[in-house]
């Protein structure tokens, strides 16, 4: 077994390692440097790379982007420098890990093209968000047609992006189509909204929301944590604008 990391990365491969039970060593090269992670029936035992030892060198292996690889099957290693499963390892490097993987709510998410082989081997949420996917789809979709609040959406899709399993595409944030419900005073709309807004267009005072019927409505709005998809609207806001619980609006920043 060997390779390049153009299609699966050091964190993918050695997860297959692992779930297989898998023995011997991984052998990594990038940039003129070689590594190993010694494995035991799946878990990691001991590593060295770049002059570290242990788990700096665990981390360092999971962090590559490029390089080659290859798997010796039996080969024990000289000594043990690791405890615990892999898993735990994954965690920290994840944690670690810096590729520019913020998603924001309106940008188009593709699933990456190994994200299919992988999708077992994920956590169910993040497999079913994976599959609702399709070509594409903004965060604010995958929340209004699905169980997850916004906030859970793109924290989970940071995670995929982060282990290279979706690539993110950054749009304007532009028109939010979102949906009315009850509240108690003014006009509220999710705060993770707001912010990429205000740090698209600066400051800006009101929001522009068109309903089902004709013309269009200006609303000063407050951001409130969780609202998700939600415009949330005060009984007299309802009542003077025409609009109704439960009806789809189009809105946009007014700047």
């Amino acid at each position: 077994m060997e390779g390049d990391f153009r299609l699966l990365g050091p964190i993918d491969l050695l997860q297959l390692l692992a779930q297989g039970g898998r023995t011997g060593v991984f052998q990594v090269e990038a940039g003129g440097e070689r590594g190993e992670v010694y494995l035991e029936r799946g878990k990691p035992v001991h590593a060295a790379f770049r002059g570290r030892v242990g788990e700096e060198a665990l981390l360092a292996v999971l962090a590559l982007k490029e390089g080659r690889f290859r798997f010796l099957p039996a080969v024990r290693p000289p000594v043990g420098s690791l405890e615990g499963p892999l898993e735990a390892y994954l965690l920290r490097a994840v944690r670690h890990l810096d590729e520019g993987a913020e998603v924001g709510p309106f940008d188009l998410v593709r699933p990456a093209p190994r994200a299919q082989a992988l999708r077992a081997t994920l956590d169910p949420a993040e497999g079913a968000l994976l599959l609702a996917l399709g070509p594409g789809k903004s965060p604010l979709d995958l929340a209004a047609e699905g169980p997850l609040p916004l906030g859970e959406v793109l924290r989970r899709l940071g995670h995929l992006a982060r282990l290279r399993l979706v690539e993110v595409a950054p749009r304007v944030p532009r028109t939010a189509r979102l949906q009315v419900a009850l509240g108690h005073k003014g006009a509220q709309v999710e705060a993770l909204l707001l912010r990429a807004w205000q740090g698209h267009y600066g400051p800006f005072r009101q929001v522009r929301v068109r309903g089902q019927g004709p013309g269009e409505v200006a609303l000063a709005v407050e951001g409130i944590e969780g609202l998700g998809v939600a415009l949330r609207l005060s009984p007299e806001l309802l009542l003077f604008h025409g609009l109704r619980v439960g009806e789809e609006v189009w809105v946009w920043p007014e700047v």
